[in-house]
């Protein structure tokens, strides 16, 4: 009798410690309040482009365009190559695409700073591309004079592409911010491949 009343004393003390009252109540737990078991959420939350498809294709868009003027900075280089340039000039030259390394130094601006009735995206990409516009036509109107001449003017050259590569970076900030936006939850991972596609098709146009 005194070694089953231990034994019972022994049961009785387990099932009253808070770890195995844990144990009991995660065995014993009621199904989700909506009745759907944690695989059914774990399917309802795989990524579904349905009702994103029209989102997806406006950030193509926008970094497409982005790529546009990043991909004729990237062929100046082989053309002044081919014009003799040093290769300190070309050095010089490279200076133009730091914009895109040091972006962090004004990310915070862009994605505090904003108008409420136009929006905080729209804020910064309208005047942004519209920016990145007026440059590449007053580029167009000037490459022949600073780029296919005997002496190449690579210190203008480096200015303009660096305005461009900065209003690239700025707009590449507000692209970005609104993705995580417009996006659902589960597609927001798309939004990396868009940039990748967007961009690379911008560098192949030219």
């Amino acid at each position: 009798m005194g070694a089953s009343d231990g034994l019972r004393r022994l049961r009785m003390t387990l099932r009253g410690s808070p770890d195995v009252r844990e144990l009991e109540s995660l065995a014993n737990e009621a199904p989700e309040e909506d009745g759907k078991t944690s695989d059914e959420k774990v399917e309802k939350e795989v990524s579904d482009l349905t009702g994103d498809y029209l989102n997806i294709s406006l950030l193509l868009v926008l970094y497409t365009l982005q790529g546009i003027p990043m991909g004729l900075s990237a062929v100046l280089p082989l053309i002044l190559k081919e014009k003799n340039v040093s290769y300190a000039d070309l050095g010089t030259f490279s200076l133009n695409s730091y914009p895109f390394s040091l972006k962090i130094l004004w990310a915070p601006i862009v994605d505090a700073a904003y108008f409420p009735r136009f929006g905080r995206r729209k804020t910064w990409l309208i005047p942004t591309q519209l920016a990145i516009g007026v440059v590449m036509v007053v580029l167009s109107g000037s490459l022949d004079s600073l780029l296919f001449v005997e002496e190449p003017q690579i210190k203008s050259l480096t200015c303009l592409f660096f305005l461009l590569y900065l209003l690239c970076a700025t707009q590449d900030i507000a692209v970005d911010g609104w993705a995580l936006a417009i996006l659902r939850k589960e597609n927001v991972s798309y939004a990396a491949t868009c940039n990748a596609i967007g961009q690379t098709l911008g560098y192949a146009a030219w």
